[in-house]
């Protein structure tokens, strides 16, 4: 619980300002005390506000135990004095130095920090925020001269852990994490290149050595360091453009200078295998290549990556290398004219590192302490995040001590999986069965542009970095990545970045963040069915060097709130080494991938909550070896198997969209109908992509792109196609995965399967007091979604929605044994009932209304109508009956004499008695009792003498 909520229950009427903030203080020891200097005996040590700022827990926890072991060993200048008491050398060993004392022992050791907020988009920190302490008593062999020598001579640290530093610097970030950190799936830096080799003797097998964009051909060469030949045999790659692929170029003022066509004939992009000489003309098959060529003739230059057994060769051309190279990567030879370099996965060195956060949301409030189990120092679980909500709702990435992950997301939740993820590694079934293309968008701001020669190379390089992560893909998912919209701008960067491109902004301005925020709020205004957009960057915040909001896959449009715009987008900076890891890896995030779990989130328990990816279901640590691995890394070129189940059922439950992504039939490629690209184009009867892919496919001919004798559909390409004739009418091609997905079957005069189909949502389904109803095509409800997702977490069965939450579409759950509600950054799935009548769509509640307030609660809605009501009758009533009394008429007055006046006139009305007045004595009147009543006024008569 935090400073906010306590101020809502302890505020009011009475009292003191700020009663929560200063009853918070007391509990988790803020001080807001003056900092002064030591007394000469002091009775406490306290580091305060020692060092800058620092990104991550674990730098703060590191530079706190330096810290403490530094300030140990300053006591020994500043506390001792020599005792002149004792004339025998002891004390200090056998150094022969003088005998000392203390001549003060402090009796604690205080730890105290200073919590930062999020930076707002200029950078400026939005408001401060007092110290946070924490204290600890100090062991009494601390005080022993020798022990405290050998700690000064040796330079460690040990007497800090021997006395439970790090337990304290834990209970201390306890607390600092009930501030609101800023959190977002982020990439970080790639490690440090140590060596790189030149590759030599490259050689085109053509008679002329020179080859065009649809040549199949061989390259040959050797590896200096092992003296290896290598051969690469290539083909044409023709899924990385699409056929109405163009590039639009913008001025730095974010105007559109031109748009032009990308030419096919112009990017010679090709992919294929890799193998070993070994000798005579022998080759062994080794791995994969994924190759962009610069230049042809007798002496080619290419960049790009191909694998020897699973080790990742990545080749670059002096140039670029040089270019990208950064203080911390090894040299390379200045030789004239350009060569090309390699370095292996194996090459690069791996770092100790931290999981920076990717884009996923911010929850609030933190009521850890009131839970036992948590309030152990020595539980894995101790470091709880506490962030603000005024529902007061903890996250479980607050409960287990790490700020939100995705959301890879600043302060939205995003959509992933839906389920255990234990439950789904290696699952393939939710991946589409034949072949699927995301086309994308990609942008440059000015600093990446500017970081090449020309716009030409930076296009060169945009597409070699799609090829060479197509590949994972593909491999992985069965979704191939190709690039249609390319939007390139001046490498000049603008004074004030532009209204119309408000992301072309240079390095000194914003962060990382706020690039993704501006580029959402920018992709919202294009008109296009990409899958996603991602903005290319030369500009890192720190480490930082990637930035991606969850699960939004073929979302184009932008959902905006206070802080955020959320899109189909990510951001990805170029770097030295590791360019397409970083773009496969945010392109991950946008497809619904969680970060690998590691150490320090496996010891947070994370994996239960399904907020990082095992390794296994019975082995936590993915041990830094996959693409969604937190940091780039040195092998990381695959994904593993629980993102593959991850993103798989994340798309079969229809968590993460898939309607943007493109059939293998039909579809227009910038190839121009080009047969042996894989993809079905118009004139074309199949395409199996070439003759490596094809290999025994008995339908089509891999040279002319037709069926075969006798054939009429591609059982490789098409589900309603068995032995390359159609299906008999009425087979499944796509079964139902439930009470709400409808049933497809093959229609017997087609190959293609019919559009999947679901029920409305909102349909009841399930048994009829079970409150289940059709969300995305899946049975659900809000309770059985939570019990999916944190049912194994909460250790029970009754897990439940929190009412309180019942207008949000972010997941939100409790159990009978909790008894609070925990926030798990993963959205309910679209169609799922929310607010009044509304239904979630893309983490928000849409439609949402007062009618649908009404129909949800109508037993309420009518005893209220008929309380009321009732009171109403009875009003009308009682008004009816007082003013039936107040029309009475009252005795008739004496006429007068007969004659003597003229016509009786009509009487005047009797005053309204005294003890009927309802507003006290009249204005005016000072008495302490009633006021007298005003006389009657005389009868009036008409046409009466007047008496003289």
């Amino acid at each position: 619980m935090g400073p906010a909520l306590l101020d809502k229950i302890l505020g009011g009427p009475g009292s003191p300002k700020g009663i929560g903030t200063k009853i918070w203080g007391l509990i988790y020891g803020v001080d807001n005390s003056e900092v002064r200097l030591a007394r000469d005996l002091p009775t406490q040590i306290s580091i305060e506000d020692s060092y800058g700022c620092l990104n991550t827990f674990e730098e703060v926890r590191r530079e706190l135990i330096s810290l403490t072991a530094s300030l140990i060993r300053r006591m020994r200048v500043d506390l001792t004095e020599k005792d002149r008491d004792v004339d025998s050398v002891r004390g200090w060993g056998s150094n022969g130095s003088p005998n000392m004392r203390w001549i003060a022992r402090p009796r604690t050791l205080r730890l105290s920090t200073r919590p930062r907020p999020p930076s707002t988009q200029n950078e400026a920190q939005s408001q401060s925020f007092n110290r946070i302490s924490r204290s600890a008593p100090l062991p009494q062999y601390i005080f022993q001269l020798d022990a405290t020598n050998r700690f000064i001579r040796q330079d460690r640290c040990a007497p800090a852990k021997r006395f439970a530093v790090a337990a304290l610097v834990d209970r201390l970030l306890a607390a600092w994490r009930c501030f609101p950190l800023p959190v977002v799936p982020r990439s970080q830096e790639p490690n440090a290149i140590l060596r790189v080799s030149t590759l030599d003797h490259p050689k085109i097998h053509t008679p002329s050595h020179q080859v065009d964009h649809l040549s199949h051909f061989d390259i040959t060469f050797n590896l200096r360091d092992k003296n290896q030949r290598i051969k690469l045999e290539l083909e044409p790659n023709h899924d990385i453009l699409a056929e109405d692929a163009y590039v639009q170029y913008l001025d730095r003022y974010g105007n559109i200078q031109r748009e032009e066509p990308i030419e096919r004939h112009e990017h010679k992009v090709f992919k294929g295998r890799a193998s070993v000489g070994r000798g005579k003309g022998m080759w062994d098959l080794v791995g994969w290549a994924r190759i962009y060529l610069k230049n042809d003739g007798s002496q080619p230059l290419f960049e790009g990556v191909f694998s020897i057994h699973d080790d990742k060769h990545h080749v670059e051309l002096k140039s670029t290398y040089l270019e990208n190279k950064r203080e911390q990567d090894v040299d390379i030879p200045d030789r004239k004219g350009d060569y090309m370099v390699f370095y292996r996965d194996s090459d690069m060195i791996r770092q100790f590192h931290t999981d920076l956060k990717r884009s996923v949301p911010v929850s609030s409030s933190c009521q850890a302490d009131k839970l036992r189990f948590n309030s152990d120092p020595s539980h894995p679980i101790l470091q709880v995040d506490e962030d603000m909500n005024e529902w007061g709702a903890m996250s479980l990435n607050s409960l287990f001590g790490l700020s939100k992950r995705q959301s890879d997301t600043g302060g939205v939740s995003g959509n992933s999986g839906g389920v255990s993820l234990k439950s789904t590694i290696g699952d393939k079934s939710g991946c589409p069965n034949t072949k699927k293309v995301a086309l994308i968008g990609i942008a440059t701001d000015c600093g990446f542009t500017g970081s090449f020669d020309d716009k030409e190379a930076a296009k060169k390089w945009i597409i070699n970095t799609v090829n060479s992560a197509s590949n994972v893909y593909e491999k992985s998912f069965n979704i191939s990545i190709g690039l249609r919209n390319l939007t390139i701008t001046e490498k000049e960067c603008p004074d004030t970045p532009p209204a119309s491109a408000e992301w072309n902004m240079p390095c000194s301005t914003g962060n990382i963040s706020s690039r993704l925020d501006k580029f959402s709020s920018w992709r919202g205004q294009q008109k296009d069915t990409n899958a996603y957009w991602t903005l290319m960057s030369n500009c890192p915040t720190g480490s930082e060097v990637g930035l991606a909001w969850l699960g939004q896959l073929c979302n184009a449009e932008v959902v905006k709130d206070t802080t955020n715009a959320v899109s189909g987008t990510n951001v990805v900076v170029r770097t030295s080494g590791g360019g397409w890891q970083i773009f496969a890896h945010e392109s991950g995030h946008t497809f619904g991938a969680v970060h690998d779990c590691d150490t320090q989130t496996c010891g947070q328990n994370l994996e239960a909550s399904s907020q990082c990816c095992p390794l296994t279901s019975s082995s936590c640590d993915a041990r830094g070896q996959y693409i969604m691995n937190p940091t780039t890394g040195t092998d990381i070129t695959e994904f593993s198997q629980c993102t593959i189940g991850n993103i798989c059922s994340a798309l079969g439950r229809n968590s993460v969209k898939s309607s943007c992504l493109s059939d293998n039939r039909g579809v227009t490629t910038y190839t121009g109908h080009q047969c042996g690209n894989g993809i079905v184009e118009s004139g074309e009867d199949c395409d199996c992509g070439g003759e490596e892919s094809c290999g025994n496919n008995s339908c089509c001919d891999a040279k002319t792109c037709k069926f075969k004798s006798g054939a009429v559909c591609d059982d490789a390409n098409d589900s309603c196609c068995s032995k390359c004739q159609f299906s008999p009418s009425g087979t499944v091609c796509r079964a139902s995965r439930g009470e709400c997905d409808q049933e497809e079957t093959c229609s017997g005069t087609s190959s293609t399967c019919p559009s999947d189909v679901f029920k409305k949502d909102g349909t009841k389904c399930g048994n009829s007091s079970s409150g289940l109803t059709c969300a995305s095509g899946q049975c659900t409800s809000r309770d059985y979604q939570c019990r999916s997702v944190m049912g194994s977490l909460l250790h029970s069965n009754e897990t439940y929605a929190c009412s309180a939450w019942s207008s949000s579409c972010e997941l939100v759950c409790s159990s009978n044994t909790f008894g609070q509600c925990y926030g798990v950054n993963q959205n309910f799935l679209d169609g799922t009932p929310c607010g009044s009548g509304g239904h979630c769509k893309n983490g928000k509640c849409d439609g949402s209304s007062i009618k649908g307030w009404i129909d949800e609660h109508k037993n309420l809605v009518i005893g209220v109508a008929c309380g009321v009501g009732g009171l109403l009758v009875l009003s009308i009533l009682w008004c009816l009956i007082n003013r039936c009394r107040r029309a009475r008429p009252g005795p008739k007055p004496m006429p007068p004499p007969a004659g003597a006046y003229g016509p009786w006139a009509r009487p005047m009305q009797q005053p309204i008695p005294m003890n009927q007045w309802s507003n006290g004595p009249p204005r005016g009147y000072q008495g302490l009792g009633d006021p007298p009543p005003p006389p009657y006024p005389p009868p009036s008569y008409g046409n009466a003498p007047r008496y003289a």
